[in-house]
């Protein structure tokens, strides 16, 4: 009866294992399935009171009393007020006491909210909506994590069971565990207690950081011809669209109670970076200025190119007034990056004899105004065969060599690795490394 509803979540801190039974869980009846059952007894309570007065008077002679009955009946006696008023109290009383839920009974429950979640629609959100929940200090926004991250959670969990032998795929299983974990701690957690529900979302995100889990199990897929690279795909686009949306909601709250006008992820870097500006920032910034952040992102790839072919293209950035718009600056920094990692190792792979100075740049243009912002970048790296049109959307096309340790990937995502980075191109200056120019 408790899963009537959706919730069995303790809306105070009340969600530890009591003391007195230590297999059992408590939770006060906050939930809203718990909390009716004092509003239920109430409302009865009510309807019993106002039948008094007709059944006093709806009797030919003079009004009998009758004693209060046992079974719920209507009682005419003076003492029926002060019955009500008793019944009203102990209806209060049972629906403050905590509820002892066994450990393997809360998991069943929980496992059960899963397939109950995960038919709900996700209420769709526009930034600005995300931004006014933020700048409120009511705990909008907490709320709203706490009501749409399990459901775009059990979403995926969904997701992941609908593939072909999910269970025998190491993988794709593994995911599945990751997901099931932070949906059961975010039903548990409470929205009210912000430290400990900031700490909560914090592992989440660490629990979901890296995405080569994913990909590798539906490697597996693709090598048995399980299912085609085509349907891979989409089912990889839609469960990533799904996940940027959660990201970004953990980001944004998160980042609301850092002070500052950066997130810190950029701070005690000795990189030639615009030190004011932080494109690593995950949550919606009002005015994401795209071509600060092409530079950025331009920085950082001639940098990786240098480390990995020793030489590197220069890399223009002209601004043609683009105009800032609200958006997530690390979302672009990425496109930005990886762009440029494609354009420059073209460059590299076309002129295997020219050093940096030699190398054609590689351009970016970016203009735009009030409705669109456009960014283009060109290279004279040879361009995309014909025949491979078709292929380059794929997440498991690629033309670049397998390298055993790829800082790309960890330099792009983590400013600890951007550190790194930074101190590996220092040791490197005299190799002859390209520039970024304006």
């Amino acid at each position: 009866e408790m899963m009537r509803g959706a919730a069995v979540v303790p809306r105070r801190s009340g969600g530890a294992v009591s003391s007195a039974a230590p297999r059992r869980q408590t939770f006060p009846q906050q939930a809203p399935q718990l909390q009716a059952w004092g509003p239920q007894l109430q409302q009865q309570l009510r309807q019993r009171e106002a039948l008094l007065p007709q059944q006093r008077h709806s009797s030919a002679g003079p009004p009998q009393p009758r004693p209060l009955q046992q079974g719920g009946g209507a009682a005419v006696s003076g003492e029926a007020p002060a019955a009500a008023r008793s019944l009203r109290t102990r209806a209060q009383t049972r629906a403050e006491e905590p509820v002892h839920v066994s450990t393997a009974r809360l998991e069943q429950l929980l496992e059960a909210e899963i397939t109950s979640l995960a038919l709900r629609k996700a209420h769709p959100l526009e930034l600005q909506q995300i931004l006014d929940m933020a700048a409120a200090t009511d705990g909008q926004l907490a709320r709203l994590l706490h009501e749409e991250l399990p459901v775009r959670f059990a979403q995926r969990i969904r997701m992941l069971e609908s593939l072909p032998r999910w269970q025998d795929t190491p993988g794709i299983a593994s995911v599945r565990r990751m997901y099931v974990q932070s949906f059961k701690e975010l039903r548990l957690a409470d929205p009210e207690q912000p430290e400990q529900f900031q700490m909560q979302l914090r592992n989440i995100k660490q629990r979901h950081s890296h995405t080569n889990l994913l990909v590798n199990g539906f490697r597996h897929y693709a090598e048995v011809d399980q299912l085609q690279v085509g349907d891979i795909n989409e089912w990889l686009d839609h469960f990533f669209s799904l996940r940027v949306s959660t990201n970004m909601l953990m980001s944004h709250y998160l980042q609301s109670f850092i002070t500052g006008t950066s997130s810190s992820s950029m701070k005690g870097m000795s990189l030639d970076f615009d030190p004011e500006y932080d494109p690593y920032l995950s949550s919606i910034d009002p005015q994401c200025n795209p071509a600060r952040i092409a530079r950025h992102a331009a920085h950082l790839v001639d940098r990786m190119c240098s480390l990995r072919y020793g030489r590197s293209p220069r890399i223009t950035v002209k601004d043609s007034g683009a105009r800032a718009f609200s958006f997530v600056p690390r979302y672009l920094f990425y496109i930005f990056s990886e762009l440029l990692k494609n354009s420059v190792r073209a460059t590299v792979e076309q002129y295997p004899g020219m050093g940096s100075e030699d190398l054609p740049p590689v351009e970016i243009l970016i203009c735009g105004d009030e409705v669109v912002c456009s960014c283009r970048i060109s290279d004279q790296g040879g361009g995309i065969p014909v025949e491979s049109l078709d292929k380059v959307w794929s997440y498991f096309y690629t033309t670049a060599d397998r390298i055993d340790s790829p800082v790309s990937r960890g330099a792009v995502d983590a400013p600890a690795d951007l550190r790194w980075l930074g101190k590996r191109a220092t040791e490197m200056v005299g190799n002859g490394g390209g520039g970024v120019s304006e």
